[in-house]
Order: C-alpha cells, then sequence, then structure tokens
C-alpha cells in the first residue's frame, strides 16, 4: 500500500508541517507494520489504509503528541503480544505511558497519595513539607494551583496531564525551580516560667489588697 496521506489533510496543516507530518505518519504506520504482523487484517481497500493514515495524523495533531512521545508509544507497542494493530486510541495511551519510577516520578496513585497529604501544609505552612526532590516540588505546586477549588474527579483527572508534562520536562533537562528554604523563626523572647512567677506575684498581690 502506499505511503502518501490524503491531500486534504496535508491541505489543512502549513506546508512545512505538512511535509513533516506526512514523514511523521509514514514512518510511524511502517514501524507499526513491523511489530504487528497482522497489520493487513484491518484494512479491506487502499483506501480503508489512507483513511485509517487520516484519522491518526488527525488524532495524533489534537492529543500534541510529540516525536518523543511517538517513540514512547513504539516501544509499548513492541511489549504487545497482540500481531494485529491497535487502535489509535490505545496507541496515544502508550504514547503517554511512561516508565515513571525509570524517570525519578511518581505513579498516578502515588502522585495523588502525596497531594493528600500536601494539602494539609498547603495553605499556611508548604514550606515545612518535606519535598522529596525539585520535581516533586513542581509536580505538588502546579496540582494545588490547578486543583485547590476543584473536584476530587477533576483532580484525580489532571493528574495523568500533569505527569505527561512533568515527564516531558525531565527528558528535556528542565531546570525545575529550588525548593524554597523554610524562613526561620524569630527568637521569643517570651520566658514562660518567668511569667508564670510574675503572675503568681500579681495574683498574691491582689488577694492581699482584697483583705
Amino acid at each position: 500500500m502506499e505511503n502518501s496521506i490524503t491531500q486534504d489533510q496535508i491541505n489543512t496543516l502549513p506546508p512545512e508541517r505538512a511535509q513533516r507530518a506526512e514523514e511523521t505518519i509514514n514512518w510511524l504506520f511502517q514501524e507499526l507494520k513491523s511489530i504487528f504482523p497482522g497489520w493487513r487484517a484491518a484494512f479491506e481497500t487502499e483506501a480503508d489504509y489512507l483513511s485509517a493514515k487520516k484519522t491518526w495524523l488527525r488524532v495524533l495533531v489534537r492529543e500534541k503528541i510529540t516525536r518523543p512521545q511517538l517513540e514512547n508509544g513504539i516501544c509499548e507497542a513492541e511489549k504487545s503480544l497482540d500481531k494485529f494493530l491497535p487502535s489509535v486510541g490505545l496507541f496515544v495511551y502508550w504514547c503517554k505511558a511512561y516508565d515513571y519510577h525509570a524517570l525519578g516520578l511518581p505513579n498516578e496513585a502515588e502522585l495523588y497519595q502525596r497531594y493528600n497529604t500536601f494539602l494539609g501544609y498547603a495553605k499556611f505552612n508548604r514550606d515545612e513539607f518535606q519535598y522529596r526532590s525539585k520535581v516533586e516540588f513542581w509536580l505538588l505546586k502546579n496540582l494545588y494551583e490547578k486543583c485547590k477549588k476543584k473536584s476530587e474527579e477533576d483532580t484525580l483527572k489532571t493528574i495523568p496531564k500533569l505527569l505527561t508534562e512533568v515527564a516531558e520536562k525531565v527528558r528535556s533537562n528542565f531546570p525545575f525551580e529550588d525548593i524554597p528554604k523554610m524562613i526561620p523563626a524569630k527568637p521569643s523572647f517570651y520566658d514562660k516560667t518567668k511569667a508564670d512567677k510574675a503572675r503568681d506575684s500579681l495574683m498574691a498581690m491582689m488577694k492581699g489588697a482584697l483583705q
């Protein structure tokens, strides 16, 4: 089957981007065909094949899938035991399914658990929270800013997107900001022992004055 996507799809993109998109989708399908020997079962005709490439391109552009993410999707595809071509939705999931621990990141469940702990510090004493890394500080700060007024359901939807974003930053050696140092408490001049003695003395004087 030919490797060119439909002209209508190309016309929706600027010329340079259209050329890159065509090259990318051709490369991607070549990779997928080499991984899944039963790929032909997904297409009855040449028109079906070209239509599928158009659909895949539209979805990948819509989901803002980057080249590194495509390569991640290919890696995940190579682990699949299926011989048939995956759906574009499944492939997008693979693209975004980073091995977070390998990048030094928490997974979705771990981040949610840490966020719930962080909430006890977020309003008044977040500098006292024991951040595990600069990346965790970035994650918790941004998650709080995005979700502090949202529901638990919205928070759970935001976490995968934020993890995908931070994974890209880690892979590109993004310079994460330092964790703010806790401001030392001002020295206290209050002496409880002396204050108790002064109070007792005052009470004694008042008692004597009333007798």
